[in-house]
C-alpha cells in the first residue's frame, strides 16, 4: 500500500514538471523576444517590433529589415501557417478537423475516454509542431498543403499513441493543460492587437495563457474528474469556435490572431507588423460565447455521464467524487449485481420466530397424496 502511494506521488510530481516544461516551451519564445524600432529614412519612428532587428524604409518606400548583430539584410516573406485562403482545400481541411475533434469533446468528452485522451495527445503534437514550423521557416516558407498535411499527420500519430492504455495518465494531464491554454488563448484574442496590445509588454499575453494552463493542470492533479470535465469542455469549445470563425471570417479572424500570437519569425516581421490583428466583431462575439458556454457544457457532461472517465474505477476517480454522490459501476454486469444486492438488502428477511406454524396449501396436498399411496399399498 505504501509502495503504491509513493509510486502515485512520484507519477503526479513527474506530470507536474512535465506540464511546466510544456508551458515553458510555448511561453519562452514570446516572452524572451526583444523590442526594437522601425525607423523611416527621415528618422521618424513608425512602429515598435518584437524582434532583435531594426527596419528602415528607403526612399522608394521599400521596407528593409537588418540584423543588429550581423548588419545584414533579412529577407522578408509571407507568413505561411497552412491555413490556406478562402475556402480552398487547406481551409476546408481545418474546418472539418475543428468540428470533427471539437464536437465530441464538447458534448461527449468525459464519456469517450480513449477518444478523449487520443485527441488530447494528438492536439498537443499538432499545436507544438505547428508553432515550431511557423517560427523556424525561412522567407521562402513551404506550401500550405505541405504544412497542413505534416501537422495533421503528427496529429494522427499522437492520436494513435493516446488511444493506448499506457497513455491514459499522460493523456489526462495533457487534456487539463490544453483546456487551460484554450481558455487563455481565447481571452487574449478578444482584444485588437491581442489583449495586451503594447509591444513592450507583449509577454504579459503569454503569462495569462501560461497561468491558465498551469491552474488547469493543477486542477487535474487535485480533482481529476473536474479537471477532465474542464479540459473537454474548454478544448472542444475552442475548436468549435475556431471552426465557426473559419466559416464566417475565414483567415481574418481567429486564424489571424493565432498567427499573430505565435509567429515571432524574423522573416515574417513585416507581414506581422503591417497586417496586425484586428478581430471582426463576429470573432469577438464567437470568442465570448465560447468562453461563456464552457462551464455550462462541463456541468452538463458531469450530470449526464456519471460513470468514471476511464473504463475502470481508479483511486483518482474515487478521490474526485463527493462522498454523498453515488457513481454507477463501470459495466452492465456489475450494475445488475449492485441492483440485485440493493433489492435483496431492501427486503428484510422474515425471522424464523415470526413464520406461521400452520402448514401451507402445498404441504397439505403433499401429505394427502402420501396418505393415499400408503393406504393403497396396504390394500
Amino acid at each position: 500500500m505504501v509502495a503504491c502511494f509513493r509510486l502515485r506521488l512520484l507519477s503526479s510530481q513527474f506530470l507536474y514538471y512535465l506540464s511546466c516544461a510544456f508551458l515553458a516551451a510555448l511561453v519562452i519564445p514570446g516572452a524572451s523576444a526583444k523590442y526594437d524600432t522601425i525607423v523611416a529614412s527621415n528618422g521618424e519612428i513608425l512602429q515598435r517590433l518584437q524582434d532583435p532587428n531594426v527596419a528602415f524604409i528607403d526612399s522608394n518606400g521599400t521596407i528593409i529589415v537588418y540584423s543588429l548583430t550581423t548588419g545584414e539584410e533579412i529577407p522578408q516573406g509571407l507568413a505561411s501557417d497552412g491555413s490556406g485562403s478562402g475556402f480552398n482545400a487547406c481551409a476546408l481541411a481545418w474546418i472539418v478537423f475543428s468540428f470533427t475533434v471539437g464536437l465530441p469533446l464538447l458534448f461527449l468528452g468525459v464519456r469517450g475516454w480513449r477518444f478523449t485522451t487520443a485527441a488530447a495527445i494528438g492536439l498537443a503534437a499538432a499545436l507544438t509542431s505547428w508553432a515550431v514550423f511557423v517560427n523556424t521557416l525561412d522567407n521562402l516558407g513551404v506550401s500550405d498543403v505541405a504544412l497542413t498535411v505534416f501537422v495533421l499527420s503528427l496529429f494522427g500519430c499522437g492520436f494513435l499513441l493516446g488511444s493506448l492504455e499506457l497513455s491514459r495518465v499522460l493523456g489526462i494531464q495533457i487534456l487539463g493543460v490544453l483546456g487551460g491554454l484554450a481558455l487563455g488563448i481565447q481571452i487574449v484574442l478578444l482584444g485588437s492587437g491581442l489583449l495586451i496590445s503594447d509591444p513592450s509588454i507583449f509577454f504579459v499575453n503569454w503569462l495569462i495563457i501560461g497561468l491558465c494552463g498551469f491552474m488547469c493542470s493543477i486542477l487535474v492533479l487535485w480533482k481529476q474528474r473536474f479537471g477532465v470535465l474542464n479540459g473537454c469542455a474548454s478544448t472542444g469549445s475552442f475548436l468549435c469556435a475556431l471552426g465557426v470563425d473559419l466559416v464566417i471570417n475565414r483567415q481574418s479572424g481567429m486564424s489571424r490572431g493565432l498567427r499573430y500570437l505565435m509567429d515571432r519569425n524574423r522573416y515574417h516581421v513585416v507581414d506581422n507588423v503591417f497586417s496586425g490583428y484586428s478581430p471582426p466583431m463576429t470573432t469577438v462575439i464567437i470568442l465570448a460565447v465560447s468562453i461563456a458556454v464552457t462551464p455550462a457544457f462541463a456541468f452538463a457532461q458531469h450530470k449526464m455521464f456519471k460513470r468514471p472517465f476511464w473504463g475502470v474505477i481508479t483511486q483518482c476517480d474515487l478521490e474526485s467524487l463527493n462522498p454523498h454522490d453515488e457513481e454507477l459501476p463501470q459495466n452492465e454486469e456489475s450494475a445488475a449485481t449492485v441492483t440485485s444486492s440493493r433489492v435483496s438488502s431492501a427486503v428484510p428477511e422474515t425471522p424464523i420466530s415470526e413464520k406461521s406454524l400452520l402448514p401451507s396449501d402445498d404441504e397439505k396436498k403433499l401429505k394427502s397424496r402420501t396418505t393415499t399411496n400408503f393406504s393403497m399399498s396396504h390394500d
